[in-house]
């Protein structure tokens, strides 16, 4: 019973295909039927040579069979026994066991259908072709030629040979037919379990979307009410540090001034790297190109990280190849982002030395380049173990070692993101306790065919001398007041309004302060003002809507003023949504008074505009 057992197993294993496997029940059955066949031959006294051709057909049949199953991908096997039996064997049997008078006719329509069931439709349509061919040529030559067919000695016997063919050929066809049904019905019934199941994985997937959804939301929703909280009190507290910086000259006051900036900046910078790494991980960070100087770029970033060299003792240079276009178009705020990760990893890592950045190019084509950014130090270096892991998210590099040094681990892994969003590349060349190389090359649009020149002239012309104690922050050659213009804070923190005010102090504006959306409706009917900075995020009535009720005031004075939101609101398409809702421009917290100064000379008057030149006013 094991052997049978094992043999079914073998022919009917689960990796054969449906068809492969009826080809076995076919070929199997045919084998089979083989031996009750040649005993009734025997008795109804086949020729001896019919007797020959059936003991040559059992062997024939087992040696497909076993081809069939050894090589289960090949179509050749099958070929092969539908046209030996068909086109030799059959026609050689209708003339030595009995001719028309017998079963063989049986036997060979057997044959006709099962090469349908066998081989594919063409050859099997052109098969049958030739077996129609065959069998009217076995019909006339009997016809002509009686004396070439073996006739069977007695009418029984050709009655019995006639009826056990029908009865092997009937057996053959239900056992072919039976298998084939409930092998199909098996497949349905397993595939409507798997419709089952499928559409029972839908709804879990349907709902476990949801539930992702409900949680980006909310996590969306976190993470601005995070950066809003938290950019609020930075707010406060970088702006009236930048009072202090602006108006105190005690040395003493200045370098903890200097400190609280540096403090503040930092704590900045993981809130923004945590913030745009959820926006990259969200897939809801979008690039946004403009025309742009390069040389803007490499001063602002120039500025941003000399101090933090200087401190530490650093050489900071700047290089670059005069040949650079001066104008390109791409997303200048990615572009400084990445810049400045790798300065600020670059003066974090190195004890002594110097940080060298460079830029160079080269050509894609007429209009498109390949900016390429180096930043150099003499650090610490990396490990080629480490190398590997180095892009990775929240991934600090010997954490026990660096413990002292501040950072989420998100900086250059929000780097390389930035970097393939470009559509660029970034690699790094170290050496343990040597230095390393970070080069980034980015694709970008020439706006200008002017070169830029050489970094180092370009910046004497712009170089402001600062004391080494205070931050670098070059001050304009050129100062303007508004004395004539009037503007109107509006912020539910009345902290956020003195910061405001006092950014602005210099500017001599006239300026009102609302601590709500109430308040300010109150001083839009009695006043006329030419600029509103207007928060979102208040209580009771947000700046969105204050800022729609300005607008629809039967007899309001502001209906048509620039509103600028200035918000704690600094997460993605931000910037976007206040400039759909109609606002003429955006700031975020913590916000600058060079910021705020740039805002006012985009916004206000020209006439209310008073330039002040190196002690001489010239009124525009």
């Amino acid at each position: 019973m094991d052997f049978f057992k094992k043999i079914f197993g073998y022919f009917f294993r689960n990796e054969l295909t449906i068809r492969h496997k009826l080809v076995n029940v076919i070929l199997g059955t045919a084998f089979l039927v083989q031996f009750p066949s040649l005993i009734m031959g025997i008795i109804v006294r086949t020729s001896t040579m019919g007797i020959i051709t059936q003991i040559v057909m059992i062997f024939f049949i087992a040696l497909v069979l076993y081809f069939t199953n050894k090589y289960p991908d090949s179509s050749i096997p099958p070929m092969i026994i539908v046209g030996v039996a068909n086109l030799l064997v059959f026609p050689y049997m209708y003339f030595v066991c009995g001719g028309y008078s017998s079963g063989i006719v049986i036997w060979i329509l057997f044959g006709s259908i099962f090469t349908w069931l066998l081989v594919d439709t063409k050859p099997a349509i052109v098969i049958t072709i030739i077996i129609f061919g065959l069998i009217n040529g076995c019909l006339f030559i009997e016809k002509m030629y009686p004396q070439f067919v073996a006739r069977l000695y007695t009418r029984n016997d050709e009655i019995m040979d006639t009826s056990l063919s029908f009865l092997f050929v009937t057996l053959i066809f239900g056992v072919i037919f039976k298998y084939q049904t409930a092998a199909y019905e098996k497949q349905a019934k397993t595939l409507r379990a798997n419709d089952d199941a499928l559409r029972n994985l839908n709804e879990d997937l349907e709902e476990a979307n949801l539930r992702l959804a409900t949680a980006s939301e909310a996590k969306s929703s976190f993470l601005a009410n995070m950066s809003h909280e938290i950019r609020t009190p930075i707010n406060a507290v970088l702006g009236m540090d930048e009072m202090i910086l602006r108006e105190c000259r005690d040395k003493q006051i200045l370098e903890y001034a200097n400190d609280i900036d540096s403090a503040g900046h930092q704590l900045l910078s993981l809130v923004n790297d945590i913030l745009d790494f959820s926006k990259i991980e969200s897939g809801k960070m979008e690039l946004h190109p403009v025309e742009y100087e390069l040389f803007s770029v490499m001063y602002d970033c120039y500025n941003m990280i000399l101090m933090r060299a200087r401190r530490k003792d650093l050489t900071f240079t700047v290089a670059n190849d005069p040949e650079l276009p001066a104008f390109l178009f791409g997303d200048e705020v990615r572009i400084r982002q990445v810049i400045m990760n790798l300065l600020t990893n670059a003066v974090k890592y190195t004890k002594d030395g110097s940080v060298t950045l460079s830029f160079g190019f080269e050509n894609i084509d007429e209009d498109n380049i390949n900016l390429i950014i180096s930043v150099k130090d003499t650090g610490i270096g990396i490990s080629e173990d480490n190398q590997k892991s180095l892009f990775d998210s929240f991934t600090r590099l010997d954490e026990n070692m660096h413990r002292n040094i501040e950072g989420t681990g998100l900086g250059l892994s929000i780097t390389k993101k930035f970097t393939d969003m470009m559509g660029g590349t970034i690699d790094v060349e170290s050496e343990l306790y040597k230095g390393s190389t970070f080069t980034v090359t980015i694709p970008q649009k020439i706006a200008g065919r002017e070169a830029i020149g050489k970094f180092d002239e370009k910046l004497n012309h712009k170089r402001v001398t600062v004391p080494e104690d205070r931050d670098i922050t070059a001050a304009p050659a050129e100062k303007f007041t508004a004395p004539h213009a009037r503007i109107l804070v509006v912020d539910d923190v009345k902290m956020n309004l003195n910061v405001v005010r006092l950014l602005l102090k210099k500017t001599n504006v006239q300026t009102d302060l609302a601590a709500s959306g109430d308040e300010c409706l109150k001083y839009t009917l009695m006043k006329r003002y030419d600029i509103i900075l207007m928060d979102h995020m208040m209580p009771i009535m947000d700046g969105i809507e204050a800022f729609h009720r300005i607008r629809e005031q039967a007899d309001g004075l502001n209906t048509d003023t620039p509103v600028v939101a200035l918000t704690a609101n600094a997460l993605v398409g931000a910037q976007e949504m206040y400039l759909a809702e109609g606002f003429a421009s955006y700031l975020s917290k913590p916000v600058k008074g060079s910021d705020l100064e740039d805002c006012l000379l985009k916004l206000l008057p020209e006439d209310k505009i008073v330039w002040e030149d190196n002690g001489n006013e010239d009124k525009a």
